[in-house]
């Protein structure tokens, strides 16, 4: 029953993947329906599905204050480390034309990047978190041995984002970025394993996209 339960959220995974990236990269529509189609496919039809296999999709999510402060700290140290990157590579890496290149995709104008970077920063980090670390790391884990978790989580996180990246990143940078997202990914399911809830990756998902709104932000 556990085998098929894994194979099943293996394969609603990877499907809202498929059909997200389809949606990026082939029909394209406005931002707020694609951000609507996105809520659709990694909340509600993995919630749906989660709640008939486990009956129970959020437990443990309990937050006192102290464990707040520390996570906010967290938050705060990864935008400086990113910031920091950020500073030692922009003499080395095009960042205008990264933007610029970024911006067309996403049809990102100077008048919608705030409600749009709003957006990515606290909704679409939670939805990704949702589907890759609390489905496909946390409730996967009960059903199949941590290292497979581990493996299909932090992969197929970083697999999805090269239709978001799409041909906006030049080879290299787009190969450093994929590694980059899979060793992310494992450290985010490391720092949720232990309390079994998405608080930890969720914040430092959140705080990293602050720091590449940031780093738009300049540009734009």
């Amino acid at each position: 029953m556990n085998d098929n339960k894994c194979l099943y959220l293996i394969f609603m995974v990877i499907a809202c993947c498929v059909l997200m990236a389809i949606v990026e990269i082939f029909i394209e529509p406005v931002y707020f329906l694609k951000s609507a189609i996105k809520f659709i496919l990694f909340f509600i039809i993995p919630f749906i599905i989660m709640k008939k296999l486990n009956g129970i999709v959020f437990n443990n999510f309990k937050l006192d204050k102290r464990s707040t402060k520390k996570l906010l700290l967290l938050g705060v140290i990864i935008y400086g480390v990113i910031m920091v990157a950020y500073f030692i590579t922009k003499n080395i890496f095009d960042y205008p034309k990264l933007i610029e290149s970024l911006a067309s995709d996403q049809h990102v104008t100077s008048n919608s990047f705030i409600w749009i970077a709003l957006y990515i920063s606290f909704i679409n980090s939670f939805l990704e978190e949702f589907l890759f670390r609390l489905i496909s790391f946390v409730k996967l884990s009960k059903y199949t041995k941590r290292i497979v978790a581990y493996l299909f989580s932090s992969m197929v996180f970083a697999i999805y984002h090269i239709a978001m990246i799409g041909e906006a990143f030049p080879p290299l940078l787009t190969i450093l970025s994929i590694i980059g997202l899979t060793i992310g990914g494992c450290i985010f399911n490391f720092v949720d394993e232990k309390n079994g809830n998405i608080y930890n990756s969720w914040i430092v998902h959140m705080f990293a996209d602050f720091a590449i709104m940031t780093i738009w932000y300049i540009y734009i």
